[in-house]
C-alpha cells in the first residue's frame, strides 16, 4: 500500500468523486515504497498537480485528473478545452498540455543539482531517473470516446480511463498503466538520500531554514550552494506536519529530532487562514530562540499574523493592552511571577476574553509552568481549539522533571492526538554519542511505558551521520582559554567556515568577556550577550555568536564551543542540573564540538570520563 505523507483519511477528505476513485487506487495498488502526495503546491512556483507519485524504481509522476462526462467535454485542441457546465460554456487549459509543463518545469528544476543527474556517459547532464505526466478521465470509460477524434488530442498512452480504476483491475496490470506514462526512462533506483533531495525540491516548505547559513564549509562571501540533507524534512517530520488538524496536538521529540522545524512549517500553513485581527500565536520561553523563529517565518515571507513572543513578554503586552495592575515585587524574578498571575487571573474571570487567536503553537513547552499551560487553552479561537504543544522533558532546564505531570490535568486533550520524534537529525554520531553519555542518567527509564496523558522521557536515536569526534580543551587561567578558542575560531574560519555558522556557549555571561576580546583581537566579528548595548542578535550579520546555554536553546550551529565548565555545576545548582544545561549546548552542534575549561570541577570530570568512553565505543566499531 502506497504511503500518503498528508494522512489517508486527509486525502479521502479532501478529493472530489474522481480524485477519490483515483485515490483509492493509488492506495490499493501501489507498493509501499512509493510515497503520493494529493493537490499540494510543488517546486518554485507552487503549481499544483492532483497527484505527485514518487517511487524508486517508478521514478517521479504527475496526475492532472478530471471527472468529465463525455457530454461535458464539448471540443479540444493541444492548448484548451471546451467544456459544457452548468454555468454555461466554458474554456480551460488542456489538463495533457498542463500536466506536461508542471513535469517540465520540474525536470529543469531538478537538473541543475548535481546529485540528481548522470555526470558521464550517453545520459550525461539528464536526470538519473525516470519521470512522467498524464491524465486520469475518472468517469469516462474507453468506449465512451471509441470512434472520436479523442485521441487526437489525448493520445491513449498519456492517459488513464475509468477502465483501469475498477476493483477489479489487476494491481500489477494498473502499474504496468502508470509506467506507459513516462515518456522518458532512465533505469535507477532512487536512494533514500536521492529521494530527499526531490522531495527538497519539490516541496519548498519542508525545506528547513537553517539556523545560520545554509552552506556549511562556505564562506560567508560564498554563494549558496544546494542543500545536504539536514535539510529537508523526514518521511515522519512530514507525515505528521501534514496530518496536523485542528484540537489539541503534542509532538514529543528529542534533542535535534526537528520539532521546531515542524512548528514553523505549521505556523506558515496556519499563517493563510489567519485573520489580522484574529492571528496565530508563537509561545516560548527565552528570547533568543523567539526572535530566530520570528527571523525563520519572516525569511518564508509570513507577516504578521502569526505573533511570536517569548511568554513573558505576551504577558507584558496583554497587561499593557488591558491595563491590568501588577504588583510591585522586590525583585526582577518575583515580578515576571506577579505578571503572570495578574494575566491568569484576568483570564480566568474574563477581563481579558479568550479564544483571541486562530492557533497557538508552543515550542520548549517543558519549561512552561503548569499554570501556563492551562492559560494556553483559553487563548484559542472554540472553534478550532488549535493548539500544537512540542515537548521534551530531557531539556527541561527551568522546570525540575515532571515525572508526574500529565497534559489532562491542565485542560490539553490529545488523546489520540500524540507523536514521538526519537531520529536526531541535528547532531554527528559522535556529537550525540557524547552528549548521552555525559546525561546518562537524565535518560534513565527512556522508553518505559507510560499512559498516553503522561510524559514519556525521549532518549535521541542517531540518524547515523558521522563527524570528528568532539574534544577538551584545558587552559591555565582565563585568558588562555580564551586564546585557544580565538585560535580555534580563526583555524576555522580560515578553512572556509562562516563565521556565523559558529557559537560559543558560557553558562553565565561574566565568562564572555575575556573570550569576546581575543576574538576581536584577531578581527573577527562578534555579536556578544555580554555586551551592553546588547537587545537582541542580528541574525543576518556574519558573526561569532557569545551566548549563554540558557539562551542556545532551540538553536543550533555547525560549529559549537561550550566554555567555561569550570564553573559548572554553580554554587546553587546540582550536578544533574548542570548536566541537562550541558546536554542542551552540546545538541546545539551539527558538525563539530569543542569544550573547554581552565580548571576542574564536577563537570570537567564527567566529560573527560564522557570522552574516553565515546572514543573508545567509536574505535571498537571501526576495528
Amino acid at each position: 500500500m502506497a504511503i500518503f505523507p498528508q494522512g489517508m483519511t486527509n486525502v479521502d477528505r479532501r478529493c472530489n468523486a474522481g480524485e477519490r476513485r483515483v485515490f483509492h487506487q493509488l492506495r490499493r495498488c501501489l507498493d509501499d515504497d512509493c510515497w503520493v502526495w494529493h493537490n499540494v503546491p510543488i517546486g518554485s512556483r507552487a503549481r499544483q498537480p492532483d497527484f505527485v507519485v514518487l517511487g524508486p524504481r517508478l521514478g517521479i509522476l504527475l496526475l492532472e485528473v478530471k471527472d468529465w462526462k463525455r457530454t461535458t467535454l464539448v471540443g479540444a485542441t493541444r492548448d484548451a478545452v471546451e467544456l459544457d457546465t452548468p454555468q454555461g460554456r466554458v474554456t480551460q487549459a488542456n489538463p495533457l498540455r498542463q500536466a506536461r509543463d508542471y513535469a517540465l518545469e520540474l525536470v529543469d528544476l531538478m537538473k541543475a543539482d548535481p546529485a540528481l543527474v548522470h555526470s558521464d556517459g550517453a545520459f550525461k547532464g539528464k536526470l538519473l531517473f525516470p519521470f512522467g505526466w498524464g491524465v486520469v478521465f475518472s468517469r469516462l470509460r474507453r468506449a465512451d470516446v471509441h470512434g472520436s477524434d479523442f485521441g487526437s488530442v489525448f493520445p491513449a498512452q498519456q492517459i488513464l480511463m475509468a477502465d483501469e480504476l475498477d476493483d477489479t483491475v489487476d494491481p500489477g496490470a494498473f502499474h504496468k498503466g502508470l509506467r506507459d506514462l513516462f515518456t522518458v526512462h532512465y533505469p535507477h533506483t532512487l536512494t533514500l538520500p536521492q529521494r530527499d533531495r526531490v522531495r527538497w525540491h519539490l516541496f519548498p516548505e519542508l525545506r528547513l531554514q537553517p539556523q545560520v547559513s545554509l552552506n556549511f564549509g562556505a564562506r560567508d562571501d560564498a554563494a549558496p550552494a544546494l542543500p545536504d540533507l539536514l535539510q529537508v524534512m523526514d518521511l515522519q517530520q512530514e507525515q505528521i506536519a501534514r496530518s496536523l488538524g485542528e484540537g489539541h496536538r503534542i509532538i514529543h521529540g528529542a534533542a535535534g529530532s526537528g520539532k521546531t522545524m515542524i512548528l514553523i512549517y505549521r505556523a506558515q500553513h496556519l499563517a493563510a487562514v489567519a485573520r489580522p485581527e484574529q492571528p496565530v500565536l508563537v509561545l516560548c520561553f527565552n528570547r533568543t530562540l523567539a526572535d530566530r523563529i520570528a527571523a525563520q517565518l519572516r525569511a518564508r515571507g509570513v507577516d504578521e499574523r502569526v505573533q511570536v513572543r517569548t511568554f513573558h513578554s505576551w504577558c507584558k503586552d496583554v497587561v499593557d493592552s488591558y491595563q491590568l495592575d501588577v504588583p510591585k515585587t522586590e525583585s526582577a524574578q518575583e515580578w515576571y511571577e506577579a505578571l503572570a498571575r495578574t494575566v491568569e487571573r484576568a483570564l480566568e474571570n474574563g477581563f481579558v476574553p479568550g479564544g483571541q487567536y486562530t492557533a497557538l503553537l508552543i515550542d520548549e513547552a517543558h519549561d512552561f509552568e503548569d499554570a501556563w499551560l492551562r492559560m494556553a487553552t483559553r487563548l484559542v479561537d472554540s472553534s478550532t481549539r488549535s493548539l500544537l504543544v512540542l515537548y521534551d522533558d530531557a531539556q527541561s532546564i527551568y522546570q525540575p522533571k515532571r515525572r508526574k505531570f500529565n497534559f489532562a490535568s491542565v485542560g490539553i486533550e490529545a488523546r489520540g492526538r500524540t507523536s514521538v520524534l526519537r531520529l536526531n537529525y541535528r547532531n554527528t554520531a559522535e556529537v550525540l554519542a557524547l552528549a548521552v553519555q555525559c546525561a546518562r542518567s537524565l535518560l534513565e527509564g527512556a522508553g518505559e511505558a507510560r499512559g498516553e496523558d503522561e510524559i514519556p522521557l525521549v532518549q535521541p536515536r542517531t540518524a547515523g551521520r558521522r563527524g570528528d569526534m568532539p574534544t577538551l580543551l584545558t587552559a591555565r587561567d582565563a585568558t588562555e582559554e580564551a586564546e585557544l578558542i580565538a585560535d580555534r575560531v580563526r583555524e576555522a574560519h580560515s578553512g572556509g567556515t562562516a563565521l556565523g555558522d559558529i557559537a560559543v556557549l558560557c553558562r553565565t555571561k561574566y565568562l564572555m568577556s575575556s573570550i569576546e576580546r581575543a576574538l576581536r583581537a584577531r578581527h573577527l566579528a562578534v555579536q556578544s550577550m555580554q555586551a551592553q548595548a546588547f537587545r537582541r542578535f542580528d541574525w543576518s550579520k556574519p558573526s561569532v555568536k557569545l551566548l549563554t546555554l540558557h539562551s542556545a536553546k532551540g538553536l543550533e550551529f555547525p560549529m559549537v564551543f561550550v566554555a567555561g565548565l569550570q564553573a559548572m555545576p554553580m554554587r546553587d545548582e546540582s550536578l544533574e542540573e548542570a548536566a541537562r544545561l550541558l546536554y542542551v549546548g552540546m545538541t546545539r552542534a551539527t558538525h563539530q564540538l569543542v569544550l573547554s575549561a581552565h580548571g576542574q570541577s564536577a563537570i570537567v570530570e564527567r566529560v573527560r570520563s564522557a570522552l574516553a568512553e565515546v572514543a573508545k565505543k567509536f574505535a571498537v566499531a571501526r576495528g
